[in-house]
């Protein structure tokens, strides 16, 4: 059933599409250009040790995690409201209905990221691709983090429809907050208190430094894993509370 629900998934969302599934990567690729062409060429923004390209790779490797995480919590979050069809028809658990949208999310911007790399590696050159092993926890625990805070949201949303609307903002101001468009180093001293207990602080930093500097930039930190094990674990009993009353709301 999962297969099949991520299928549909990815079936509807380019269904129609000229471009079918380009758009998944063009799509961030045109919100890349964007950033760094306001970042790079009007803000002037740069990273100690990087130059001007080292600084769009820099943007790009932090950028396009951030953008499977925020989709994959987007759509799981919409997804019940969403699939109300569905489940009202086939006897489908609304986890998977979550983890359908989550996993699809990640499958598209897992390939857009290989893309992404490649495309760094012909362009700029130095990306260290030898070091793409040890990424792999860092997007495994923003997996279950992106799925734990999706399948909280979507039990909210059932019962309150604006949930989604507030959780866009959400997302846009931790993504600020985040140190994806900048260096930690750069952080101010009033906001370190918060990169130190922001959980996607160490996930993107685990997914980029590896790859933008090598070897001596591996680093590990159990913070990303152990709140993604408590919110996965908080969303488990969320959804077996409120799980009989998801389709009397629907």
């Amino acid at each position: 059933m999962l297969r099949l629900l991520i299928t549909q998934d990815l079936r509807q969302r380019f269904t129609g599409n000229v471009l079918g599934g380009l758009w998944a990567v063009l799509a961030p690729l045109l919100q890349l250009l964007v950033f760094a062409v306001v970042f790079v060429h009007i803000f002037k923004a740069r990273v100690p040790g990087l130059d001007e390209r080292g600084y769009i790779a820099f943007l790009a490797l932090g950028m396009w995690p951030w953008f499977a995480f925020a989709e994959a919590v987007s759509r799981g979050a919409s997804s019940l409201v969403d699939g109300a069809g569905l489940l009202g028809k086939v006897a489908v658990s609304t986890w998977q209905l979550v983890l359908a949208r989550v996993i699809g999310a990640f499958i598209i911007h897992g390939v857009g990221f290989v893309a992404v790399l490649i495309l760094l590696s012909v362009w700029r050159g130095g990306i260290h691709l030898e070091w793409l092993p040890v990424v792999l926890p860092g997007w495994i625990a923003m997996f279950v983090l992106a799925l734990a805070v999706a399948q909280i949201v979507a039990i909210c949303t059932v019962f309150a429809r604006d949930t989604q609307q507030i959780l866009g903002h959400l997302l846009t101001a931790w993504m600020f907050l985040t140190p994806i468009l900048y260096a930690p180093s750069l952080v101010p001293p009033m906001f370190q208190a918060w990169m130190r207990i922001n959980p996607m602080t160490d996930v993107i930093a685990s997914i980029r430094e590896p790859l933008l500097w090598g070897g001596e930039a591996v680093m590990w930190s159990w913070l990303p894993y152990v709140v993604a094990g408590v919110l996965l674990g908080l969303a488990w009993l969320v959804h077996r509370r409120f799980r009989p009353y998801v389709r009397e709301f629907l």
